[in-house]
């Protein structure tokens, strides 16, 4: 027996000189220098100098490192695991061979069923190659994959990402810029990327990248409500003789399919794209388009990075805010480098002509120059040792099969910084160039093509209803079938129309056709030749931007209403007594509207209040300031009001609204009768009653602090609150939903505390808790009502003193509806329910926990998907 510890096989020090041995010979058996050169950029060795002294020593420090690394690394990572059919592997071997033939991977690629596993879970999906370019599939394994997974299914908050080799993305680079817009407290959308291990057909491909995709999945983890994401096309490029670069560029919208199948997205995507043809033809500002402030934050952080591929033509990507009906900046390919000589560099921002077209405008220069100076305050106390930990932690992640990957030296970004906030005029900043003409051809002149159903349009003359088709592209645009709707929503056939199609328009080609009179809306199947037939929809006299939310700057026009507005710089007063308005009506930006008490407003069918600035409404409770219809007419367009900032403060007391509903006013619909945007929302005793749209009162991003609300008697919803902090006290809910499934108080990615609140027939939900909202309810009482308290897409809700009473279906429930937030968890303490089998009256989602008085109840399977097309199912009122 040995009585003495088995010996190692190998010392720690023998085991680093074994595997720096066996990277040295592997270097010296790769068959060719390009070979090398992808060997070592896939093991993470990123050149720091320019001349090949520096570089040799380099990577001889780096290859002596490599073992440390490579031993101190972390092995434990998110493992994925892949398995795709034999023959559907051979059609992705097709692509990339064909990839290698063309130079770059084709646009019209396969795409093939899979199965991922992930945490034994087992997922159906879809997989194609990602990417253009060469780099994503130029190694054995760790090719850049693309995909999408199957029955609303998700991964790390995502239903779609990508698997990409780390290098494809710089290793840590993007990461550390979406952590530095974090630590300056940017709110730019950035995709995360997660180190996971991947394992392909039973074969280990190593430490990839998983990338989220631009999807609707990252707009809701980002705390945006559904939209679109927009982006560029080449349609053709010239260079004149004196080198001078023409690009015609084309906005489009990702997931064309998913937006124009969605009547509320179509019309966004309509709007998106007019807004960004308006800007690249010079026809409207860059703040008139993009949110001013994210735009110059964005602008300023790739300044300080000196990340000039972000700011491509081909690279921008924008996300489009349905509320604002702006488009807000999106991180995409920053490809941020740790090499001084390519990292120090004047600011991008200010040799790109489409970024000189968005600084140009006085809006969001200023506010380029306020993020550039908060960028300089923060950067040596926070930003630098954030990044510092941050990137430690991460690349421990990638050391295990990126071993030659070295930090980012810092000092590199404190030079930057410091050349930038001197332009560049003192010692060690004057060498300094614009971004190089090697790194990037740029291009002189852009100009934009818009698509042809923007230039295409369906409007009344001389009584005759007219359908106008341009086709102003470059290929043949097929008409292959129209619909009518007329005024009371009622189908017509158009078969004569019909009889005619398809119909082929070729560039440059214009065609009308008469429609029938009663015809408002037509829906059209058409494409464009070798592209997917997609459905496409005309309002009748609806152009894409008949009206978008702006504020209005009146220039020497009659005030039709200055009888009882008086309008002085920056304010407006409304005098007391009873006044008609009969048109919509629109402040210029950052205005104060203050209402007194005792005034009695009454609308027009399509008359209401626009306010850009702060609303200040002083009405007494014997005295209330009231909002309502015009005798006339049925309801009226409602009040919708833009704070100047998240500071600005409305304080409403004593109000009452009635008969109100959403504006319809052009393709810009927001779902809310009452609407604020951003702000604080000071209310005290406002009612809301008998409202004519899908929401009551809609809060979007704002600081509520409201008590005494009443809202009764609505066709839909009654309160949503969209990424809310604050509070709600002694407000009550009554008659809700009684066109369609109506929730009582709806709440999304929000913390609020709820107390006081009282819930009276309530057809769907009275409280729902959605997508990581924190709700904290006190005293609340429920009767007449499906379901009382529903937590559900990662959310808490703690809630105590809950009286329940006459519940239809369920009284409290917790459930994951949205599968890329997850389940969801609800503590319910001192409650009673009055109804018999209340004990029944309680579930939880397996995933997800409900604890009632102390009791943990039991989870169960649950279909949510039925419980959505059954009982929660809504109808929501256009």
């Amino acid at each position: 027996m040995r009585l003495d510890p088995p010996k190692q096989r190998f010392t720690p020090h023998e085991r680093k000189v074994c595997l720096l041995a066996i990277l040295l010979l592997t270097l010296l058996v790769l068959p060719s220098l390009n070979s090398v050169r992808h060997y070592l950029v896939d093991n993470g060795f990123v050149a720091h100098h320019t001349s090949t002294k520096d570089k040799a020593w380099q990577l001889a420090k780096s290859l002596a490192l490599a073992p440390a690394k490579w031993l101190a690394a972390e092995k434990e990572l998110p493992v994925i695991k892949i398995d795709i059919k034999y023959q559907d592997w051979l059609k992705l071997e097709s692509d990339r061979k064909t990839a290698f033939t063309q130079g770059k991977i084709p646009e019209i690629r396969h795409e093939v069923t899979a199965l991922i596993y992930y945490q034994q879970n087992k997922f159906p999906a879809k997989i194609r190659l990602q990417g253009d370019m060469l780099d994503h599939i130029n190694k054995t394994k760790r090719w850049s994959l693309k995909v999408s997974l199957k029955k609303k299914q998700a991964i790390f908050e995502s239903r779609k990402f990508s698997l990409l080799a780390t290098s494809v993305r710089g290793h840590q680079g993007a990461s550390l810029f979406a952590k530095s817009l974090a630590i300056a407290n940017f709110d730019i959308i950035s995709p995360k990327h997660i180190p996971v291990r991947v394992v392909l057909n039973g074969n280990d491909w190593g430490v990839m990248f998983f990338e989220q995709a631009f999807s609707q999945s990252l707009l809701a983890v980002n705390n945006r409500t559904e939209g679109l994401i927009a982006r560029l096309d080449l349609v053709a490029e010239s260079i004149d003789e004196n080198g001078q670069v023409t690009r015609l560029l084309k906005p489009r919208v990702l997931q064309r399919k998913t937006i124009l199948g969605n009547s509320s997205l179509a019309k966004q995507r309509k709007i998106a794209l007019a807004l960004l043809n308006d800007f690249l033809s010079g026809n409207r500002s860059a703040s008139d388009v993009f949110d001013a402030k994210r735009l110059a934050q964005y602008l300023a952080m790739v300044d300080l990075w000196g990340a000039w591929h972000a700011l491509t033509w081909n690279n921008w990507r924008w996300y489009y805010n349905p509320h604002t009906a702006k488009l807000e900046p999106i991180q995409s390919d920053v490809a941020v480098t740790p090499a001084a000589h390519i990292w120090l560099m004047q600011p991008p921002s200010q040799t790109f002509e489409i970024t000189k077209a968005m600084l140009n405008d006085p809006q969001v220069k200023a506010h380029y120059l306020a993020s550039k100076s908060t960028l300089m305050k923060l950067l040596n106390e926070q930003i630098i040792p954030q990044l510092s930990r941050y990137e430690q932690q991460l690349t421990q992640l990638l050391h295990s099969d990126s071993p030659l990957i070295s930090p980012f030296n810092f000092d590199v970004m404190q030079r930057q910084a410091h050349c930038w906030s001197t332009s560049y005029q003192v010692d060690g900043c004057r060498s300094i160039k614009p971004v190089s003409e090697k790194l990037h051809k740029q291009l002189n002149v852009f100009k934009t093509q818009p698509n042809w159903d923007l230039v295409s349009r369906v409007y009344e003359h001389q009584g005759q209803v007219v359908w106008l088709v341009k086709n102003n592209d470059n290929i043949a645009l097929i008409i292959k079938e129209v619909q009518g709707v007329t005024t009371y929503d009622e189908i017509t056939k158009l078969d004569e129309i019909n009889d005619d199609l398809p119909l082929k328009l070729f560039p440059g080609q214009t065609t009308t056709i008469n429609l029938p009179k009663n015809v408002v809306t037509l829906k059209v199947s058409a494409g464009l030749a070798g592209k997917k037939i997609a459905p496409f929809i005309f309002n009748k006299n609806v152009r894409s931007l008949s009206f978008v939310p702006r504020p209005y700057e009146p220039r020497n026009s009659i005030f039709l209403y200055s009888e009882f507005i008086k309008r002085t710089k920056g304010e407006w007063h409304v005098q007391v007594g009873t006044w008609h308005i009969n048109s919509y009506l629109v402040t210029p930006s950052n205005t104060k509207v203050v209402i007194p008490a005792g005034t009695h407003l009454t609308f027009s069918k399509n008359a209401g209040l626009m306010v850009f600035g702060s609303l200040q409404v002083y009405g007494k409770k014997n005295n209330p300031v009231i909002f309502t219809k015009h005798q006339a007419d049925s309801k009226w367009s409602g009040l919708s009001v833009f704070a100047a900032s998240a500071e600005t403060e409305h304080v409403i007391n004593h109000l009452k609204i009635h008969f109100a509903s959403s504006p319809k006013l052009g393709l810009w619909q927001p779902r809310g009768a009452i609407y604020f945007v951003k702000g604080i929302v000071n209310m005290q005793s406002v009612e809301i009653t008998d409202n004519q749209s899908e929401d009551g009162l809609n809060i979007i991003n704002a600081v509520v602090i409201i008590d005494g609300l009443t809202i009764k008697n609505t066709l839909s919803d009654a309160f949503d609150c969209d990424f809310c902090t604050g509070e709600v006290n002694n407000s009550q809910f009554i008659n809700i939903g009684s066109r369609s499934g109506g929730d009582g108080l709806d709440i999304s990615g929000s913390n609020l505390k709820l107390t006081g609140a009282k819930f009276t027939q309530v057809r769907d939900k009275a409280i729902s808790a959605g997508e990581r909202s924190q709700l904290h309810v006190i005293d609340a009482t429920f009767n007449d009502v499906n379901f009382a308290i529903v937590a559900k897409d990662d959310s808490t809700v703690i809630a105590e003193n809950i009286t329940a009473s006459n519940i239809h279906h369920m009284a409290l429930m917790s459930y994951s509806k949205k599968r890329i937030f997850g389940p969801a968890v609800m503590k319910v303490t001192k409650y009673s329910c009055a109804d018999l089998n209340c004990q029944n009256k309680s579930v939880a989602e397996l995933g997800s926990r409900l604890v009632v008085n102390g009791l943990e109840i039991r989870s169960q399977a649950i279909d949510v998907n039925n419980l959505y097309n059954t009982i929660m199912k809504s109808d929501k009122p256009k």
